[in-house]
């Protein structure tokens, strides 16, 4: 915003490094103030489910998938109960302990969360203020014979990693949709509570494998307890079967189709290319390195 000039006078790079930040904590306000009443509403239905309540509003459903599994398994013997497993780990949900523990963390979280936004809130305006300092910082150690070069190859980078960040708000935004309206129109959840599950989804899905796992979990659990009885499904373990098939089923088509397409498009590489990348990242690194791949493949075909 800097080089932006009204007539013979431009903004300076200080207070363009603030509106920039200004925007950027404005689109963060407006998130939060319009999610915010849809939270509440969800919560406040939440409230009047005691916990007391959940074993038996889920004890039918165990109950349906424990003899599931045992028919399409025969060799499972009939001793190994997954209705007693999976209540031993419920119960560690439902445990006063647990949420002791829940809410100590949470407040260190947020210490540790505010100390981190503070940190990076001051050195991203430094980086905003002067804008070749990083590029500056790199170029000192760089000889000088290849000084035009890497510059060349930086400016690359900055550009294909710009396109990719782009790329992630893409399938945030595609996610959100695709799950707000599976589970809208197939597990026909009201649609304020359809969109906030489809954000946390499209949020988390950032992370490989615990992301989706543990957005889809939340969902399934608020679900179960906001909105089964008003969903129309004969069953809770009909109405399970649907969401963990809708979150499952678009999780696969993100994987498989719309991450190789978004990422090809931003980076400038062929969809197969991308999807090998992933897929060789994820066997060697697990999430962390599905996370960094694209990134680092971006800045490793510049620099190559």
């Amino acid at each position: 915003m800097s080089g932006i000039r009204i007539k013979k006078y431009h903004i300076p790079k200080t207070v363009s490094a603030i509106l920039v930040m200004g925007l950027m904590f404005g689109v963060l306000f407006l998130l939060f103030y319009f999610m915010t009443p849809l939270v509440v509403s969800i919560a406040s239905r939440l409230d009047t489910v005691g916990l007391e309540d959940v074993p038996a509003m889920l004890s039918g459903s165990l109950s349906q998938i424990n003899e599931l599994i045992h028919k399409l398994f025969p060799s499972i013997t009939p001793s190994v109960s997954f209705e007693s497993l999976i209540w031993t780990e419920i119960n560690k949900f439902l445990h006063p302990e647990f949420f002791t523990r829940f809410f100590g963390s949470l407040a260190s979280f947020f210490v540790n969360f505010s100390v981190g936004l503070f940190s990076v809130v001051f050195i991203t305006f430094f980086f905003l203020r002067e804008e070749n300092m990083f590029s500056n910082m790199i170029m000192a150690i760089v000889p000088v014979k290849y000084e035009e070069r890497f510059s060349n190859a930086m400016k690359s980078a900055n550009d294909l990693l710009f396109r990719y960040f782009i790329g992630i708000l893409a399938e945030v935004f595609i996610m959100t949709i695709l799950i707000s309206a599976g589970l809208h129109f197939i597990t026909r959840i009201e649609y304020q509570l359809a969109i906030v599950l489809g954000l946390i989804f499209g949020i988390l899905n950032i992370v490989p494998y615990a992301g989706p796992l543990i957005a889809g979990t939340i969902g399934i659990i608020v679900a179960v307890v906001t909105s089964y009885a008003t969903s129309g499904y004969s069953s809770p373990s009909l109405f399970i079967i649907a969401m963990v098939a809708i979150y499952v089923g678009f999780n696969m088509l993100d994987t498989y189709l719309i991450q190789p397409l978004i990422y090809s498009s931003s980076i400038k590489a062929h969809p197969l290319e991308i999807f090998l990348v992933i897929l060789l990242s994820g066997y060697m690194g697990g999430a962390v390195g599905m996370l960094v791949a694209i990134p680092a493949y971006t800045v490793v075909r510049v620099f190559a």
